[in-house]
């Protein structure tokens, strides 16, 4: 039989991954933290191959994707990068800043264990592989959660279940599937900072190219990045494709600058007595495999290249338009786009609105960043938003 709690937490929080950890330790009162891996922080391990890109020097609203652009500022500006690497040097933990800003530690544990160890000297109990089945307001204004080891009470809840990406690391619906039941709004969830799959033709075309990879510039709808672009046996992928699937809806164009640095249709008018491939020509610029790949019979000896022929390689190259058939999906994407509307949560405090007690942190919310350390930052900035908001509730 399951056993039954009858005392009242002050505050339950479910989830123990990043936002969940950070608002354990950020506020000291009587709490219960529940998850239901066997051990905190399972995506914060792996984030940043282990090396946890835990932030980034230039975090600004501008690097995250809502239907609130507005929304995050306050708790950014609450809790800064700063602020984290602070806590990062008072525990003497090393990290490291690359060129692009991004900001990573030595290893993803040493994270884990300080946010953990942070938790449970802040008052909070950690229950793991423990399932919670059903979250309810009662008409008293109490939570009833409802878990696998018995029912529990508490003044407030915190959501902090993540998102859907990572299902083979735990990653679930429970959250997004209960903030519905209580008749919170939902922005649609996509995958995001995913690879981008070709259709059956182009897949067909560009499939020997995978493992390939190559500077890109891309183009999604007034979103522009560039980067690494690696081919895979799908499509694309790497930092720039990434980026730009957080901005993509299904149906909409994506424009691939194989070539950023040179003007194509300049370069071979200038060649257009060679008897080169348009391949050989620009050997030295972009690998012949790929340009090959791109340009299929259109890859001739620029001698014998008419006008349009000219036009139509330099477009292949360097304004390449394709819609892709999807995203990779949750099993290869970082992140999750959409979640809880924002208009339903008070941006100081992560509090619902019309639920006084609950509070939403993370990625649960429809708050995504980009790739580079802005979604931790952003679990980091609500969990210590809504930490804050609770330790002023007795």
């Amino acid at each position: 039989m399951a056993q039954s709690y009858p005392d009242i937490y002050h505050t339950i929080i479910i989830g123990a991954g990043a936002s969940g950890l950070m608002c354990a330790g950020s506020f000291n009162v009587r709490k219960l933290v529940i998850d239901h891996n066997p051990a905190p922080g399972a995506k914060v391990k792996v984030s940043g191959g282990g090396k946890c890109n835990f932030s980034n020097t230039r975090i600004s609203a501008a690097n995250y994707f809502s239907q609130n652009k507005h929304f995050c500022k306050n708790a950014l500006a609450a809790y800064k990068n700063a602020d984290f690497l602070k806590l990062l040097d008072d525990n003497h933990i090393p990290w490291t800043k690359t060129p692009s800003g991004q900001l990573f530690a030595h290893s993803a544990q040493d994270i884990v264990h300080l946010l953990t160890r942070r938790a449970q000297q802040a008052n909070s109990r950690l229950w793991l592989n423990t399932q919670v089945l059903r979250v309810r307001q009662e008409t008293t204004g109490l939570y009833t959660v409802q878990t696998s080891r018995g029912k529990l009470s508490a003044q407030n809840v915190v959501l902090a279940t993540g998102g859907l990406s990572y299902p083979a690391l735990g990653a679930s619906a429970f959250g997004i599937k209960t903030a519905r039941e209580m008749g919170l709004n939902i922005i649609e969830q996509t995958p995001a900072l995913a690879g981008l799959c070709f259709t059956r033709d182009l897949r067909r075309q560009t499939a020997h190219l995978a493992g390939n990879s190559l500077p890109a510039h891309i183009q999604c709808g007034k979103f522009s990045y560039r980067g690494p672009l690696l081919f895979t046996h799908e499509g694309i992928s790497g930092p720039a494709v990434l980026q730009a699937s957080l901005f993509w809806n299904e149906g909409e164009n994506i424009t691939v600058n194989f070539l950023p640095d040179t003007d194509a249709l300049a370069f071979l008018k200038e060649h257009k007595n060679s008897p080169k491939l348009f391949s050989s020509l620009l050997a030295e610029k972009i690998s012949p495999k790929i340009t090959k790949a791109l340009l299929g019979e259109g890859d001739v000896s620029a001698a014998n290249a008419s006008a349009a022929c000219l036009q139509q390689a330099a477009q292949r190259l360097n304004h390449f338009v394709f819609i892709p058939q999807s995203t990779s999906g949750w099993t290869k994407a970082e992140v999750t786009r959409g979640g809880v509307d924002t208009k339903e949560i008070n941006p100081s405090t992560m509090q619902c609105r019309r639920l006084p007690g609950l509070f939403i942190t993370g990625e649960l919310l429809d708050v995504t960043g980009m790739l580079g350390g802005y979604n931790l930052q952003w679990a980091w900035s609500s969990g210590w938003a809504a930490a804050k908001a609770l330790e002023k509730i007795f």
